[in-house]
């Protein structure tokens, strides 16, 4: 499924390293992912989100604490996508996993036939995802240069991730999806207003992509439980919100939360036949 980063010839896997045949190669980390991130498209030493956030992000995904939105995409999926077709799903700005692993299993207990992928530009991010989540694939890489073949993939994901509209229409099959989240208006709301006098609500957008038909735009709205504090420190952590007070004042601002809004719109489009 992989393939080369560097010429972009189809990656053959050999024990535990993949060639191409113009004899790139590429070794499988002790964890099982891949690195296909060459040097030149690094933008710096270590790029993408840091291993306090990434730990962070870990953490509030294993109290559940967006369970709903995970739940929200696999309906999504399940109602546009056959329900005998094998899927191809790929997650690209796949962060520490959580996402794509519960959609894997979900689709998988549904009885569908899934294989399930996943890349981010973060190594610590894509280490931690494929020590947990052995049903799927992973390779750190950038979401503007994917290392996959054309047409390869019937649902592709973006989520809170940065992406390139080009590289979707260039990899989703026709009839395929491409499943956006972005904060809704008024996401996080509660800290928000602990921080900021005049806070803003985020702007939602559902722009028209080349190659696509737009099929729907979901609002998923709920609150999330913080009277646990090691949930509501891990939220607070996994934001860029709290890096921008110094910590002790951080603390303090954010130490009467214990409810907090989780507001999403999941944007759905449709890759075209032609």
């Amino acid at each position: 499924m992989w393939r080369c980063p560097l010429c972009q010839q189809p990656l053959h896997q050999s024990e535990r390293t993949w060639r191409c045949e113009n004899r790139h190669a590429f070794d499988e980390a002790k964890s099982g992912y891949l690195n296909l991130l060459p040097v030149q498209q690094k933008k710096s030493k270590q790029p993408g989100d840091d291993k306090t956030m990434l730990n962070a992000r870990r953490s509030f995904h294993d109290a559940k604490g967006y369970a709903p939105l995970m739940a929200a995409l696999v309906e999504i999926i399940a109602e546009h996508m056959p329900a005998d077709q094998a899927l191809t799903v790929f997650d690209a700005g796949c962060g520490e996993g959580s996402y794509l692993g519960y959609i894997a299993d979900a689709l998988t207990e549904c009885g569908r036939a899934v294989q399930a992928s996943g890349s981010d530009i973060a190594k610590h991010a894509v280490d931690l995802a494929a020590k947990r989540y052995k049903n799927c694939f992973f390779a750190v890489a950038s979401s503007v240069n994917l290392p996959l073949a054309d047409a390869s993939q019937n649902v592709m994901l973006q989520v809170f991730a940065p992406g390139s509209d080009s590289e979707y229409e260039r990899l989703i099959a026709p009839g395929g999806l491409l499943i956006k989240v972005d904060p809704a208006q008024q996401h996080l709301w509660s800290i928000k207003q602990a921080i900021y006098d005049n806070p803003r609500e985020h702007e939602v957008n559902f722009a028209e992509k080349p190659g696509f038909t737009r099929l729907t735009e979901q609002r998923v709205s709920f609150t999330v439980d913080l009277s646990d504090d090691q949930t509501r420190q891990a939220l607070l952590e996994m934001t860029p919100y709290y890096w921008r007070l110094p910590r002790d004042k951080a603390d303090d601002v954010f130490a009467d939360i214990t409810r907090v809004e989780a507001d999403f719109a999941v944007h759905v489009w449709q890759r075209t036949h032609s």
